[in-house]
């Protein structure tokens, strides 16, 4: 299941709060990450995580929703491209557990034939690179909403731009390669974007990697002429002020979809 503009390959989103983690991302990727946690003995939640450390928007009283207890019908997200997969499991514990569930399907990997290359119990590379964001409830806020939000996390081994390179020992069974693509015609990637309603239901969250947020700071501000909620654009930062995510009320959320996907990015969204 792909977003609203097909991708060369798929993707994951690995989001770490303070006592949970969780995954957005194509169906198949998903489902191999869930595979490795209960093989390393972790039952993984099929409901969302609810990120309690993130500051409602004060502007409106419907900040004040918990978005599983008090929110409307419209949170069992109508419009959504990805799967979700949430554990309670810390960053570290997380990783801990997806390596020791790739050491408990190490028997999987046997070559045919038998008496080819061996390769020793790793982690996917299309999971240890995938583009990740930690929780931080006082990341500053530049903009009306409240401070604290998802800042980038560097990743070992992660690209420049945030990327996952492939190669053939990362890919999953039937997965066709970086270079040919979903359609195999050779096509090369289009930069990413995820639109995910994450924390409540009046506010969505758009996360790439930071120079391409940049990128979409500048579009919101050519949306603002004509559509005045884009006016409440919120980016967050870390310490280092690189900007790791982006906040909007839910009403850009379509608007932002369309202009992005016109702009040639692959959207992914979930809300």
């Amino acid at each position: 299941m792909l977003g609203s503009h097909p991708a060369p390959y798929e993707r994951v989103y690995v989001f770490h709060g303070s006592a949970c983690t969780q995954l957005l991302g194509a169906d198949r990727l998903v489902t191999a990450v869930q595979k490795l946690l209960a093989a390393a003995g972790v039952n993984p939640h099929v409901s969302p995580a609810v990120h309690t450390d993130i500051a409602a928007r004060p502007y409106t009283n419907e900040a004040l929703q918990d978005p599983l207890l008090d929110a409307p019908a419209g949170w069992l997200r109508s419009h959504t491209s990805v799967m979700e997969l949430s554990v309670q499991l810390p960053m570290q514990s997380f990783w801990d557990r997806i390596s020791a569930g790739s050491w408990a399907t190490w028997s999987e990997k046997w070559p045919a034939p038998v008496d080819g290359p061996l390769f020793p119990p790793s982690s996917p590379e299309w999971l240890t690179r995938a583009p990740r964001w930690e929780l931080d409830p006082l990341a500053p806020a530049l903009g009306p909403a409240a401070p604290g939000g998802w800042v980038w996390s560097p990743r070992d081994g992660g690209g420049p731009d945030g990327e996952v390179e492939r190669g053939e020992e990362s890919s999953l069974p039937g997965e066709p390669s970086a270079e040919q693509g979903e359609t195999g015609g050779g096509s090369q990637s289009l930069p990413w974007v995820g639109l995910f309603q994450l924390t409540d239901v009046e506010s969505f969250w758009v996360l790439s990697t930071p120079d391409r947020l940049d990128q979409v700071v500048a579009l919101c501000e050519r949306l603002s002429s004509t559509h005045s909620a884009f006016t409440w654009l919120t980016g967050y930062f870390d310490a280092q002020d690189i900007l790791g995510s982006l906040r909007l009320p839910m009403e850009c959320a379509p608007e932002l979809e369309f202009a992005l996907t016109e702009g040639g990015y692959a959207v992914d969204v979930w809300w």
